[in-house]
């Protein structure tokens, strides 16, 4: 039996994060990988880069069309091998610093098979016993399945196999599922020339985003003649075409040649023997984990997706050195929460946040104020045509306007997740509002929006008895 430091098994972002920092202060460290082509988890190989790569090519599509009202001629339809090839060109070049190879250059142990615990300190490896202090699981998630009667008529795709499987582009393509990757990839696969409907369970796209979001991104949509359908499922398949049952009953037939399943995911644990380790679930499957990541077996964290808190590759890098800054100084832990978490859905326009949601801030009684602003005169938005855009910043509510901290943002608008990163800084580096408004920002930048959404919250510091003592100091001296 070989004993090391750490094992962590999964070569995903936490996997990969988690191997790194063992490895560079010094500890022996054994990675385990199921498969030696997964290396970068879902992240590299099914979701964050090729989703990117194929949103990258649609928004050229995208983009050619909207200038034949400048004249421009365009002609032609989306060429699937192409496309594919171009997304795997760009997923080999990523894959070569993070494969088994590379980490081993790096003096990481590395064993590609199926780990399965015997026992709460003790990994099996083909064959092979393996034991450490400190166990970390990092397997991740895959897409959640369902079984729709019919369904074997249809081609199915979800985000595992889309980006090797979807050879021809599909003329009528029903998105199932309204969150961030139903969004995503059904307005790509429109972009290149699909008929997309998108039948969303719930009552509006991106549920977890503000009512006013949610309404300017189908709006959005409706004007590039993708299809949303909520309150709805799709009951049936037959005859090339999808039963769309709705809330109050009625049905609707739409077209269908192929499906994207975009509704959820769920944690990898088959397998793993968990139970031989001690290692819990809960009634619904999930691991039983703390505010620490540690599940109920004390040697042994879950890291990731698999923790089933938030599903982000950046938020296995939060938990990362979340978990180190606990393992390296166990004293006044830090918790794993949302409270810091940040997100954007690659969507045209871009949807970010970060921090608590309004209702999370309610439910944890956080006094604050919200300040909502509209681009509809923003001049950067004029030219660009995003007016439709929308901010809300929320702040604390101390008495003491320009020394206010921010809590929260939201933004939709072309480059969001950029724009709202000087804020998310902000907020981390404790700076007040007063030192943004401050700021001069060059004209016309995009984040300009920022500055101008605060300054509608401080217009309010300009009482009248303000005004009156300005005017005062100008009549003395002039």
């Amino acid at each position: 039996m070989k004993t090391y430091d750490i094992i962590i098994i999964g070569a995903g972002s936490a996997g990969l994060g988690n191997s790194g920092v063992a490895n560079t202060i010094g500890l022996n460290t054994l990675l385990i990988e199921k498969n030696e082509e997964y290396f970068g988890g879902d992240c590299t190989n099914f979701g964050c880069v090729p989703s990117k790569a194929l949103i990258h090519i649609a928004n050229q599509f995208h983009a050619a069309k909207k200038a034949e009202r400048f004249g421009l001629s365009s002609s032609g339809k989306a060429d699937m091998g192409k496309i594919l090839d171009y997304i795997h060109s760009k997923q080999e070049t990523i894959r070569k610093t993070e494969d088994a190879e590379a980490l081993r250059e790096e003096g990481i142990d590395v064993v590609i098979g199926e780990a399965s615990f015997e026992s709460k300190k003790v990994v099996k490896v083909n064959g092979e016993q393996y034991t450490a202090k400190i166990i970390l699981l990092c397997t991740g998630s895959a897409p959640r399945e369902t079984n729709i009667k019919g369904m074997e008529s249809v081609t199915v795709y979800t985000n595992e196999n889309v980006f090797f499987d979807c050879k021809t582009l599909p003329e009528n393509l029903i998105v199932i599922g309204g969150g961030p990757i139903g969004c995503e990839l059904g307005q790509a696969f429109s972009r290149l020339g699909s008929k997309v409907t998108i039948v969303n369970k719930g009552a509006r796209l991106l549920n977890k985003e503000t009512e006013k979001i949610s309404h300017i991104m189908q709006e959005q949509f409706a004007k590039e003649g993708i299809a949303v359908i909520n309150n709805a499922e799709v009951e049936k398949f037959e005859e090339g075409s999808a039963v769309v049952n709705m809330n109050d009953n009625k049905k609707q037939s739409v077209s269908c040649s192929a499906v994207l399943l975009a509704i959820g995911r769920v944690i990898k644990t088959e397998g793993l023997g968990l139970e031989n380790a001690g290692i819990e679930l809960t009634d619904k499957g999930k691991l039983k984990v703390n505010e620490y990541l540690q599940t109920t077996n004390s040697n042994v964290y879950a890291v990731g997706d698999i923790a089933g808190s938030y599903m982000f590759s950046h938020g296995a890098e939060k938990m990362v050195r979340m978990l180190w800054r606990n393992l390296l100084v166990p004293f006044f832990k830090v918790k794993n929460t949302t409270e810091d978490l940040s997100w954007v859905t690659f969507t045209d326009p871009q949807v970010a946040h970060f921090g608590l949601t309004e209702k999370e801030l309610d439910e944890q009684k956080v006094a604050y104020h919200r300040q909502d602003q509209s681009f509809k005169e923003d001049d950067r938005a004029i030219v660009q045509e995003y007016t439709y855009g929308h901010e809300s910043i929320w702040v604390d509510d101390s008495s003491n306007l320009p020394k206010r901290k921010l809590l929260s943002a939201s933004i939709i608008a072309p480059n969001a997740g950029e724009i709202i990163q000087e804020l998310e800084l902000a907020k981390h580096a404790g700076v007040a509002i007063g030192k943004i408004n401050n700021r001069v920002y060059p004209y016309p930048v995009q984040s300009r929006i920022n500055q101008k959404t605060l300054r509608g919250l401080l217009q309010k510091t300009y009482t009248p008895f303000k005004k009156k003592l300005a005017r005062f100091s100008f009549n003395l001296f002039h």
